[in-house]
Parts: C-alpha cells; structure tokens; sequence
C-alpha cells in the first residue's frame, strides 16, 4: 500500500488506521468544499479586503492631492497677498514721495512770501526814514529860525533854500 509509511504505528507495530475507501471518499469531499468554500466565502472576502485596500490606497491618493491642491492653492494665497502688500508698499511710498513735494512747494512758497513781506517791510522802513529825515530837516530849520529869532531877535539866513 501507499499509506503505509505515513500512517502512524501503535506501540506494537501494527497499524491503528486502515485506509480504504472512506479516506478517498473524504479527500473528495475535502476538495469539493474547499472549491465552494473558495467560491463561495474565500474570493468574496478576497474581493472585499481587495476593495478595501483600493479604497484605502485611494482614500490616501485622494488626500494627498487634495494636500498637493491645499499647498498649491496656499503658494498661490500667499502670493497674492505679498504682491498686494507689494503694490501697497508702492503705492504709500509714491504717496510719501507726493506729500514731500508738496511740503517742498509749499516751504518753497512761504520762504517767497516770506522774502517779499521783508522787502516790503525794508523799503516801508526806507520810505519812513526819508519821510521821518525830511520832516526832522524841516523841523529843525523851524526850531533854528526860531531860536535865532528869539536869540538874536531877528531871522537868519535865508530861511529856505
């Protein structure tokens, strides 16, 4: 027989199991189940865990584009913003710029002003002066005829020139 060195010898050498027909009998059905078995129950749950993973494997695809889109979505914000802060930066500066000008006009303007009030005042004072010498030189001429009138009792000079 073929079995006979697998089968397993009692203590005194003789053979506890007999093959026969039986054994053949259930190596058939032993087939037969793990064919539906596998039919039934292996490939089905083969099937799932395999759509499982897929999805799980694709869950984590889908998060890390979803990640790459965030990022690149953030680099583009970012972006943006420091462009804008940018322009912003520029445009307070060439405000700046504008408002320093008009200081520079406008100091410009009130030293002009300035310049012209003080040449006025200048030749008001000029003016003042002569008006004030004229009046002073006549006046004195006055107070010298008289106090020669009043002195010698008679007028000197010629009185005007």
């Amino acid at each position: 027989m073929l079995f006979k060195p697998v089968l397993a010898l009692a203590e005194g050498g003789e053979n506890i199991i007999q093959p026969d027909l039986s054994l053949v009998l259930v190596l058939v059905l032993f087939l037969i189940f793990v064919f539906i078995l596998n039919k039934i129950l292996f490939k089905p749950i083969s099937h799932v865990l395999d759509e499982r993973h897929n999805l799980t494997v694709g869950a984590t695809d889908e998060a890390r584009a979803a990640a790459r889109i965030y990022e690149a979505r953030l680099a583009d914000y970012e972006a943006g913003i420091r462009q804008a802060r940018a322009e912003s930066y520029r445009q307070a500066e060439l405000q700046r710029a504008a408002a320093l000008e008009r200081r520079r006009q406008l100091v410009e303007q009130v030293k002009q002003q300035a310049a012209r009030q003080i040449e006025e005042a200048k030749s008001n004072i000029q003016s003042q002066a002569r008006e004030a010498r004229a009046a002073l030189e006549v006046e004195s001429r006055q107070i010298a005829e008289q106090i020669s009138r009043t002195l010698l009792g008679r007028t000197v000079g010629g009185g005007t020139d």
